[in-house]
């Protein structure tokens, strides 16, 4: 084991950095290109260990000296990174979207945003591009494991290859089950990702000084097979992240005087592009994310190329005139440390301050804006529950989210009990048809929810079942796929061949019919573009205005668009003997669908899920299935 340097590794950390880049910038040339995280995780392992068995050979470890050295390594530039976003986020961010971006800045400086995400993780969270910080989840993983693998190696230091071992199979083990059930899970927890770094670990303890050509040549196949075969689509990290980790493994492995390693992964560009890597890697999203943001979709190529040209300048001054006068320089040396924590303590406070409103950005000052922020954040469900009644005879709701933005009303309801009313049973899955046999690849559990939810209906209490969702969404959703098929073929249920899928919904309800129950289809609510409060919101590089007042969309257009699969639930219903509600009936004039109140207040949440405060007040539809005639 060794501490030196070696450059073919900085050209490795230029391979992974670039695949990233690529993924980040153009994901259908590198549909793999994310891996490249994970053969950072292999790198890191491999150097820390290096470093600390190094140390401990020389009887020179201290726990407090490491801790100072990954100071000194990972703060300025992260210091920088977060400070940049909360000034980027005050000039072209909602008061909402402000927040989020708060409690980015606060779970990055406290090393945590890998576990802020998966605790996020849901339907209603935001979209990656509405994430600055989202790559910070991979710097979270890393300190998680330097926060105990320094004093663990230091104990275990006479049997530290079976340390690794153990720990690492029990790692993998764990990524194995729990991206077949939890796939959040399994990416964003640490101890299904210790084992990367493991991986280097070993390579620190194990590694042998014999240069190997073969051993090069397959490791960068690996690495090259896993960028080109591993896409979103893969259960992943699962076994699919064996292919960069055993490739980095075997490139580490191989040696410096490895042909491949010597001549291309030790070039002085490659070198050069390894050694900016961090900053670049800490960059380049937040410059792409913020961009999409202002562009509200997708920017152009060009944009993109000079976005990623940008995020090289600035990783480049980054760490000539910030890292490394601080990592090597003599004269900071006695104050670096103090000042680096006291600045990263109080950049987490800047963040939690934006999170709870107290820092507010530039916008909060336009007229409407702070209500278009409410509005998309006016969503009040918090799970599923039973609520008694007066009776133990219960009604269920059983749907998705387009069931839960009922849920304000049905809790306005059950509090007034402006007359006697069941038990409500409410169980619901954003974006989880409650269509049998269906499945859906992001969300991997819908038709378990189906199947519980309908065991539900058929039990005794159970008088009324009312049944809604977002029909429109779910016939035109691109991630659906028949439960149980190992290839996870799409499929479209209004195309022909798909018609299994509403045959199996009408046998369901008629299931429960013949079971004596009152089954009621809610039809789709309107939804648009035009109904998204944000839909108002101009942004132009620095400037944010609000160009419009809303408008109302006709009721014809609302009709079209829901036709389709309307009709098909119509005809189900009449087969079946069900009641059907359509919300558009009480939602719109004989005209046209408002998209906001006579205020000007925008009445939906987004472009399809109505906000609490308007659902509450206004959707009285289904009152009378709570209410005991």
């Amino acid at each position: 084991m060794s501490a030196s340097y070696r450059p073919d590794v900085d050209g490795l950390r230029a391979v992974a950095v670039l695949a990233v880049l690529a993924f980040h910038a153009f994901p259908s040339l590198a549909p793999g290109g994310f891996t490249g995280v994970d053969v950072f995780f292999v790198i890191s392992g491999y150097l820390i260990s290096g470093i600390i068995l190094d140390d401990i050979e020389r009887q020179r470890f201290s726990v407090a000296y490491f801790y100072w050295r990954r100071i000194r390594r990972i703060f300025p530039a992260l210091i920088l990174v977060l400070a940049a976003c909360l000034a980027i986020g005050w000039v072209v961010l909602l008061p909402d979207e402000y927040m989020q971006l708060g409690r980015q800045v606060a779970a990055g400086a406290g090393f945590i945003a890998n576990l802020a995400l998966w605790m996020q993780t849901g339907y209603f969270d935001w979209a990656v591009e509405m994430k600055p910080l989202l790559h910070l989840w991979s710097l979270g993983v890393e300190e998680q494991y330097y926060l105990a693998w320094p004093l663990l190696l230091y104990a275990f230091r006479r049997h530290a290859l079976a340390l690794i071992v153990v720990l690492g199979a029990g790692s993998f083990l764990l990524n194995l089950y729990l991206t077949a059930r939890a796939p959040s899970a399994a990416f964003y927890l640490p101890f299904t990702r210790f084992w990367e770094l493991l991986i280097g670990s070993f390579l620190a303890v194990s590694i042998n000084k014999n240069s190997s050509n073969g051993k090069a040549i397959a490791g960068s196949a690996l690495v090259a097979l896993g960028f080109a075969l591993i896409s979103g689509e893969r259960a992943f990290p699962g076994a699919w992240a064996l292919l960069p980790v055993l490739g980095t493994a075997l490139l580490i492995s191989a040696g410096p005087q490895a042909w491949l390693n010597r001549t291309v992964l030790s070039h002085p560009a490659a070198v050069a592009v390894g050694l900016i890597s961090y900053p670049l890697y800490l960059w380049h999203w937040p410059l792409l994310s913020f961009a999409r943001i202002v562009e509200q979709g997708e920017i152009s190529v060009l944009s993109r190329i000079l976005l990623l040209a940008t995020s090289f300048v600035l990783a480049w001054a980054t760490y000539q005139f910030l890292e490394k006068p601080i990592r090597f320089g003599v004269k900071l040396r006695r104050i670096a440390v103090p000042g680096l924590a006291t600045a990263m303590v109080v950049a987490g406070i800047a963040g939690a301050a934006a999170l709870r409103g107290v820092i507010e950005p530039r916008s909060a000052a336009l007229p409407m804006v702070s209500e278009i922020s409410r509005a998309s954040e006016d969503w009040q469900y918090r799970g599923d529950k039973v609520v008694a009644g007066d009776t133990p005879k219960a009604v269920l709701f059983f749907g998705d989210s387009h069931m839960q933005h009922y849920w304000p009303r049905i809790e306005k309801v059950l509090s007034e009990r402006s007359a006697p009313v069941r038990t409500v049973v409410f169980k619901s899955a954003g974006g989880c048809a409650p269509v049998p046999g269906v499945e859906r690849k992001s969300h991997e559990s819908c038709a378990r929810f189906v199947e519980e939810g309908m065991r539900l209906a058929l039990k005794p209490e159970v008088e009324t079942v009312v049944i809604a969702a977002s029909w429109v969404g779910f016939a035109s959703r691109p991630d659906l796929y028949k439960a149980g098929d190992p290839e996870r073929r799409l499929l479209k249920p209004l195309d022909p061949g798909a018609e299994w899928v509403l045959e199996g919904f009408e046998d369901a309800l008629r299931r429960i019919k013949a079971a004596g129950k009152r089954v009621v289809l809610v039809l789709s609510s309107p939804r648009g573009l035009a109904f998204d409060p944000k839909s108002l919101i101009d942004r132009d590089a620095i400037v944010v205005r609000v160009h419009a007042a809303h408008a109302p969309v006709p009721r014809d257009a609302i009709s079209a668009l829901a036709a389709p699969i309307d009709e098909k639930l119509k005809r189900i219903a009449a087969e079946v003997g069900a009641e059907v509600v359509d919300p558009t009936e009480w939602l719109c004039t004989a005209k046209d669908c408002p998209t906001a109140d006579e205020a000007g207040r925008p009445l939906y949440k987004d472009d399809t899920h109505l906000r609490a405060s308007f659902a509450r007040e206004r959707f009285g539809a289904i009152d009378r299935f709570i209410y005991l005639k």
